[in-house]
């Protein structure tokens, strides 16, 4: 049975938990509803999702945090106010370590080629913004602009898709400037490295590692007028913090390829 094959099993014996308490177990379900949405407080499928992201970040890769206890509003749990996350992307595994360590919602805006359509409710619930990089995105970015001014959390892996190979830094893409000089919210850049490397992003969800997630600061980039300047900040940020060289080859030109050849 494939990595990916486990992910659908998953969901679907989420999907039969979530029927159990609709119609099985009613009042069981109150309590367990009540416990879920507390969890991060957007309803109880995200607390679920929450859940199961805290458990896979601590009991398959023993996630360490470095800088998390310093972190500032709003990017700690419970806080309000608008703020994005920022971070390279080295597995599937990433937005659940992130989200484990932050434990507030984060709306990820993810390559909608990568949004399979058997797991939307899992999208809906987690309220995921599709990024097509065309045309489409200014419509994307103008609600990741007022969802972030209106006190939420956007997350964003700016290089667009998995960098392979591991430990490179792949440009930036300019999105995340203008989000951040638009929405003028304080950046978080955060670099996640030792989570496990395999051929697919489900892959990774289920084998075991050490991962870790560092912070390398926080940015106010409200000031700079120039996009790609802001998109420029970011990047040195993190290419100088974690060593790794920087590939000038874009993740989505390699994706594209791959894409043409077995077309």
């Amino acid at each position: 049975m494939t990595p990916f094959s486990i992910s659908i099993l998953i969901a679907v014996g989420i999907g039969v938990w979530i029927l159990l308490w609709m119609w099985a177990i009613p009042r069981a379900s109150e309590r367990i509803r009540s416990d879920l949405d507390d969890r991060i407080g957007n309803g109880p499928l995200v607390g679920l999702i929450d859940l199961v992201s805290c458990t896979l970040s601590r009991t398959r890769h023993h996630v360490r945090y470095v800088g998390f206890e310093d972190l500032p509003s709003p990017f700690r749990h419970r806080d309000i106010g608008g703020g994005i996350v920022v971070a390279n992307h080295s597995a599937g595994v990433d937005p659940f370590v992130v989200q484990t360590g932050i434990r507030r919602l984060i709306r990820w805006m993810m390559w909608a080629e990568m949004m399979d359509p058997r797991l939307d409710f899992a999208w809906k619930a987690g309220q995921a913004l599709p990024v097509s990089y065309g045309s489409q995105d200014a419509a994307t970015l103008r609600k990741a602009v007022r969802h972030v001014k209106e006190g939420g959390l956007i997350g964003i892996f700016p290089e667009g898709a998995i960098a392979r190979p591991p430990r490179e830094i792949r440009p930036f893409q300019p999105g995340v400037g203008l989000l951040a000089r638009l929405s003028k919210a304080p950046v978080l850049v955060l670099w996640i490295h030792d989570t496990p490397y395999t051929e697919t992003a489900a892959g990774s969800i289920f084998r075991r590692s050490h991962s870790i997630v560092e912070c390398v600061g926080i940015f106010d980039l409200s000031g700079e007028k120039d996009p790609a300047a802001a998109t420029a900040i970011l990047r040195n940020a993190l290419a100088d913090r974690s060593g790794w060289p920087r590939n000038e080859e874009s993740t989505l030109d390699i994706g594209e390829a791959g894409a043409a050849a077995g077309s």
